[in-house]
């Protein structure tokens, strides 16, 4: 009888080990990133919308020609993806004229890694120029504020509450000459 006993212990531990170890000693595969709900206002004409995209600077930028370099050399996370469709491309959302949208930007098909991102922005390009880039909204401190918050992206978790505010007819200022 008591090898029976010790014999069901044995099946019913390790029967609750295997369930609880379906990976193994793998290391988690879940994203890192961040997520939120884009607000928009004030819309230009759909001639003036050529691209939109989500980039994530992990300091303040502040000469155009340093954004650039660093777009090449994938030190700014940008969201879609350089060569992907962008944000316009999204059949899902409709963005094109929506008064909101929700985005996740995460680590999964991105540059974009654990760390602390001190610049976050909608970008807008209004034009062909594929040089012509400007701040549409910035994840900011407060609404109605151009002070950009820093956004901590966390190994294997996704921060929400990013949220950022779009005024086409009043962006933030270019941090760059």
């Amino acid at each position: 009888m008591n090898n029976v006993r010790h014999a069901a212990t044995v099946i019913t531990a390790l029967v609750l080990f295997a369930a609880g170890c379906d990976t193994g000693l793998s290391p988690p595969d879940e994203p890192s990133g961040f997520s939120g709900v884009i607000r928009f206002k004030h819309w230009p004409s759909a001639d003036s919308v050529w691209e939109l995209r989500i980039v994530a600077f992990p300091s303040y930028p502040n000469d155009s020609a340093n954004i650039l370099l660093d777009v090449a050399q994938r030190l700014v996370s940008v969201y879609p993806q350089i060569g992907q469709p962008n944000l316009l491309s999204d059949t899902t959302q409709h963005v094109l004229f929506a008064d909101s949208i929700h985005y996740s930007f995460t680590s999964s098909g991105t540059t974009l890694d654990v760390g602390v991102y001190n610049y976050v922005a909608f970008a807008w390009r209004p034009t062909s120029n594929l040089f012509d880039w400007r701040p549409a909204g910035v994840y900011t401190t407060g609404p109605g504020k151009f002070d950009p918050a820093p956004v901590r992206v966390l190994l294997h978790k996704i921060t929400t509450g990013i949220d950022i505010q779009v005024d086409f007819s009043n962006p933030p200022p270019k941090p760059w000459l």
